[in-house]
């Protein structure tokens, strides 16, 4: 009987930034063909990791090899084996589809036409919109395209680094039901993820936490040894209203349109949402949730229908709404180029709170995060999850009635 062989081999693999220990003595292989996953918080070295094996990233100690090659002495004939979908999406959003698959074929000094059939069921799903600009496609359009690119060389081995995080469900179950085609085609894949369903969709995988691996094995395995932390207790109702407060509606909707030309993003929609209930909107992308949640938040205006948030009018009172809500808009409502304290100054301040109250409130919050080690740290240098964490948190900072999430 032939021994598969391991696409992937990690020995004592090491990261350090400075003081901070991104990863420490990691080991690990991956076998030829395997989905491999890689699981843990934001912050836990699962980026580091994915960076070291694609050659993009040295280790401190330790060594990696990828397809039988070292990853920092041979790193040129690893790069020509692999392919590569960083967290954030690696295209060019003023480039169109057509132009940013040619792009990255040429990377690799090939042609789409040469290598069309590598992609062919992937790309047949978006090749309608090639004259599109990546930056105007849905989330999970997107996501098929960076796919494309990251295959078009015809790689054998896949790293996926989150990418399907801020996707809809539906768009995810699509993508890994692509990723078991790949697997058919003998193509490993090692991707992180931070949803339990695509764990699940995984052969084995590595639970990483603060850069140690705590545990490895199948998902059932590692889900079950880990449970506390993967299935934490769900939210409880504290039943602490009067009986007049819980029945009081803090959203009113009422045949709520709205029209861009002939096409209706929002079509007739009518519900009410109580004080203190928490409420959801489901649908694939384009569905129309973030075009709903604009009107209510005061951001665009309705074609037709009326609303209430807090008690003021969505047509004639959308400034007095934006004084008592919070929104964490789908793309992190965060300045990239400001320190994580300069952030919370700026959004309590646009908030109207004053000084005094804004230094105590900014000092216990960065306690309750553990973020006081990060308080002048740039938030473009920060995690995914920490960023999502520190936006949630500017939301809600200034006790709004209401708070939106995107």
């Amino acid at each position: 009987m032939q021994q598969t062989m391991n696409a992937i081999e990690v020995n004592n693999i090491s990261k350090r930034y400075g003081k901070v220990e991104a990863l420490q003595n990691v080991s690990f292989s991956v076998a030829e063909g395997e989905v491999f996953g890689l699981i843990g918080p934001d912050g836990s070295g699962k980026t580091s990791m994915h960076r070291i094996l694609c050659s993009l990233l040295l280790p401190s100690e330790g060594t990696a090899t990828v397809a039988g090659y070292n990853v920092v002495s041979q790193m040129k004939e690893v790069r020509k084996l692999l392919g590569y979908m960083p967290g954030r999406f690696s295209l060019y959003q003023d480039l169109t589809v057509e132009e940013n698959l040619n792009f990255f074929a040429t990377l690799f000094n090939t042609t789409v036409e040469e290598n069309y059939d590598a992609i062919k069921n992937i790309y047949s799903q978006i090749e309608r919109f090639r004259k599109r600009q990546a930056g105007a496609l849905s989330g999970g359009m997107k996501q098929k395209l960076a796919l494309c690119c990251a295959l078009i060389h015809k790689p054998q081995i896949l790293f996926l680094d989150e990418p399907t995080t801020g996707v809809d469900p539906v768009s995810r179950r699509e993508f890994w039901d692509i990723l078991a085609q790949m697997k058919e085609r003998k193509i490993t894949i090692i991707a992180s993820t931070p949803y339990l369903d695509e764990v699940q969709r995984c052969e084995r995988v590595a639970f990483l936490s603060e850069g140690i691996i705590k545990g490895m094995g199948t998902p059932t395995e590692v889900l079950t040894q880990f449970e506390a932390v993967f299935n934490p207790p769900r939210i409880e109702h504290k039943h602490c209203y009067a009986t007049a407060k819980q029945t009081e509606n803090v959203i009113e909707v009422e045949h709520l349109v709205k029209a861009f030309g002939s096409f209706r993003a929002v079509d007739d929609i009518s519900f009410t949402v109580k004080k203190g209930e928490i409420f959801g909107f489901l649908g694939a992308n384009g569905a129309g949730k973030t075009t709903a949640m604009h009107i209510l938040t005061g951001l665009n205006q309705p074609t037709s229908g009326t609303g209430r948030v807090a008690g003021y009018d969505i047509r004639t009172e959308y400034e007095q709404i934006k004084q008592h809500i919070g929104y964490m808009s789908q793309k992190f409502s965060l300045y990239e180029d400001l320190t994580v304290a300069e952030n919370i100054r700026l959004f309590a301040g646009i908030y109207g709170m004053h000084k005094k109250d804004i230094r105590q409130k900014t000092n216990e919050l960065l306690q309750r995060l553990n973020f006081d080690k990060h308080r002048n740290s740039l938030v473009s240098d920060l995690p995914l999850g920490w960023k999502q964490k520190l936006a949630f948190s500017v939301s809600i900072f200034h006790n709004p009635s209401v708070v939106f999430l995107d």
